[in-house]
């Protein structure tokens, strides 16, 4: 089996462990996405060998890890994380062990583990799977189970619940049926789990091959009741499959809140630990969506005007949040076969556009400073509706005819 790019590299680890007399094994996520055909993208190892031992071999490590008995050494410039055979002992705070205690046995070790895709392992050298708990068959079945107790596994860690559906979406598999009802028994401990982790979890499921698979399973713990205070309408979730994949998440997310007033929304953003350019281009694309009249597109300029307030660097993820919200209509056609047609974006549509700027209207000396910027966005509709007329000459004379109401016009 290939290991891919680090595959020599990995091979000469596991023989430095083997000469010493230590076990050497790949678990975890990289061995399940090899066994489905898939690129791993991080490798774990676990060893019987205690975090000391396994930095005598390696002297050039980084400890980072050791709280939890994980060593990443750098070998060959690259860095490979290694973690002792352990048993987690008394969780706290519905998420991370309080007592970790190492063992020689890795079968204890797979015990621990959340689900049975996740508690194999295998050797390096012979490609020989350890699967004690039918990991291999929920594979091929595409199931996702705890493994052994669910309602003790989700008790320990409530992530794991978030896990599950994220999985569900990623691996487009099914959460079995006793592992579902202990998610739904245990749900309320979600909220003792840090925001960062929940906002983590929600943003790999949302890019998850079958999005709306993972979306039924928070739906089936309250999720959005809980974080959103909504519920969220199997329609909604039909339409986040329309957008196309470019900020596919932050697309997603402004559908399934659609309901959300913004002010709210911004205030559940924030508690989520959402970034604060995520939060503003979610409220911004909410913003253009909400307004009633932008999509109201008869003409030329109508387009003009939906591209100036959508911005040459988001207009595409909002006309794609509003095709997936109402099909590709007539207003949709027309917006999209014009905007290519007839150049648009290549019309002035911002205040940088204009052949005039704020030190040239302070030159005229005929307008306070304080309505400079009133002036120029005066202008702005002016030349949206005919690009003509951004002229230096012709916005000039414009300004010496607003100046008479311009004290009026505000």
């Amino acid at each position: 089996m290939n290991l891919g790019k680090n595959n020599q590299n990995i091979i000469k680890i596991a023989k430095i462990f083997k000469k010493n007399n230590y076990e050497f094994y790949l678990v975890g996520g990289a061995l399940r996405d090899l066994l489905l055909n898939k690129k791993p993208y991080d490798f774990d190892f676990a060893t019987n060998a205690t975090p000391e031992e396994i930095m005598l071999l390696f002297p050039n490590n980084i400890k980072t890890g050791i709280k939890h008995g994980t060593v990443g050494i750098i070998f060959n410039k690259k860095i490979f994380e290694i973690t002792t055979y352990r048993i987690e002992k008394e969780y706290e705070n519905k998420r991370a062990p309080k007592q970790v205690e190492y063992t020689k046995n890795l079968i204890k070790d797979l015990e621990r583990r959340d689900f049975t895709i996740n508690a194999m392992a295998m050797d390096i050298f012979n490609f020989n799977i350890i699967d004690c708990y039918d990991g291999k068959k929920d594979l091929n079945k595409k199931i996702i189970r705890c493994i052994g107790s669910a309602n003790k596994r989700l008790e320990e860690d409530a992530l794991r619940i978030l896990r599950a559906a994220r999985f569900s979406a990623t691996l487009n598999f099914n959460i079995e049926k006793n592992t579902l009802i202990s998610m739904k028994y245990k749900k309320e401990n979600i909220l003792m789990i840090s925001r960062e982790r929940i906002k983590n979890e929600f943003h790999k499921l949302l890019e998850g091959t079958n999005m709306q698979k993972g979306i039924y399973y928070l739906k089936k713990v309250d999720f959005f009741k809980n974080f959103f205070n909504l519920e969220i309408k199997t329609k909604l979730i039909k339409k986040t499959l329309l957008l196309e994949k470019d900020k596919f998440y932050l697309k997603a997310i402004t559908i399934l809140t659609i309901k959300k007033p913004i002010k709210e929304l911004k205030e559940k953003l924030i508690l989520l630990k959402f970034s604060n350019k995520e939060i503003k281009l979610i409220l911004f694309y909410r913003s253009i969506i909400d307004n009633n009249n932008i999509f109201n597109v008869k003409k030329l300029s109508d387009i003009r005007y939906l591209l100036s307030k959508s911005t040459r660097e988001h207009y595409k993820e909002i006309i794609d949040i509003y095709k997936a919200l109402k099909g590709k209509k007539k207003k949709y056609l027309f917006i999209v076969k014009n905007i290519k047609r007839k150049k648009l974006l290549k019309n002035p549509l911002s205040l940088r556009d204009l052949k005039i700027n704020g030190k040239d209207i302070q030159n005229l000396n005929q307008i306070e400073n304080k309505n400079i910027g009133k002036v120029l966005n005066i202008l702005l509709s002016y030349v949206i509706e005919n690009p003509k007329l951004n002229t230096k000459n012709y916005l000039i004379k414009k300004i010496k005819t607003l100046k008479i109401n311009i004290f009026h016009s505000f």
